[in-house]
């Protein structure tokens, strides 16, 4: 591996490889569900569909959440993580020798003054703790000694909790004050993400082994891992289906439940030969089912079927 001291890297690749080490490819699903949040404040007293200044905010939150304060997770992530990706993804940023330490160092720091900043646009000071709260809860994930990756059970809940509830969270505030419904389905769609996570755990079991790093697929097996993301993710999708029979939403109960039903086969596949291409068909076969139970959520708590 040849560090930036050793080599000139062109200006073109550098600026390309400072937006890789924000990973946007994780910016989707803040993005998405910061909409969804809002949407969950309803179109009486929140968001309105019609109004191009909502649309503004709402996409003013997305970026908060997504390209600012989760690439902001996933630099830092790669600064600290920088010896597990020379194992598990040479191709990074920093273990490729594209950007030196000081320069993520610095991509980072950009990353976190930009997500408090724009917190402050909303004027409501709720919205900012949680930008807040977001970042610290990135460093603590990321950052020694604590470093709540390496801590099998809690890991992945906190991404849960700082990608998808608190991004549904601050999408709601935008627009309206918290309902009891709206936290409730916010922290259900969290754990739907912990278990996603879960399941990312066995894509990386070989690096996280070798470098002492104790994931839930290092410490228990790749097969028990499994096991537990189905179990946290079908137990999320079920929840919310309960909910959506209780608030009356019967169509939604019944895509909930398809949602639940469709991807088992490719789990069994999965589970029976963990490799990278049964993992891949299972991500195709639930998460587009993912993305839209969470609008369906943020519509049934704005009680926009009503």
């Amino acid at each position: 591996m040849l560090s930036t001291s050793e080599k000139q890297v062109p200006l073109g690749k550098k600026i390309r490889a400072h937006i890789d080490l924000a990973d946007p490819v994780t910016w989707i699903s803040p993005s998405i569900v910061t909409i969804c949040g809002a949407l969950a404040s309803g179109p009486l007293i929140g968001f309105q569909w019609t109004n191009v200044q909502h649309w503004g905010l709402v996409m003013l939150g997305a970026l908060m959440t997504g390209p600012l304060g989760t690439g902001f997770s996933q630099s830092i992530n790669d600064y600290y993580d920088r010896h597990l990706d020379a194992i598990n993804d040479p191709e990074r940023p920093i273990p490729a020798g594209l950007v030196t330490l000081n320069e993520a160092r610095l991509n980072w720091m950009f990353l976190a003054t930009a997500t408090l900043l724009v917190s402050f646009v909303f004027q409501n000071l709720w919205i900012v703790l949680l930008a807040l709260g977001g970042l610290v809860l990135s460093v603590v994930y990321s950052m020694p000694p604590i470093k709540l990756k390496k801590h099998f059970w809690l890991g992945p809940p906190a991404v849960g909790l700082g990608y998808v509830s608190m991004s549904w969270l601050a999408g709601h505030l935008i627009f309206a004050p918290l309902t009891w419904e709206s936290v409730v389905v916010a922290w259900i769609n969290g754990a739907l993400a912990a278990g996603l996570l879960f399941l990312n755990d066995i894509k990386s079991v070989e690096g996280d082994r070798q470098h002492g790093l104790q994931s839930l697929a290092v410490a228990i097996g790749v097969h028990k891992t499994l096991l537990v993301a189905y179990a946290t993710i079908n137990l999320s999708q079920a929840l919310l289906m309960v909910l959506a029979i209780v608030w009356g939403y019967y169509a939604i109960a019944v895509f909930i439940g398809l949602s639940i039903v469709v991807p088992i086969y490719n789990q069994i596949k999965l589970y029976q030969d963990p490799s990278q291409k049964n993992y891949v068909r299972y991500l195709l076969a639930s998460n587009p089912f993912v993305a839209i139970i969470q609008f369906l959520s943020g519509f049934m708590v704005g009680g926009y079927f009503r």
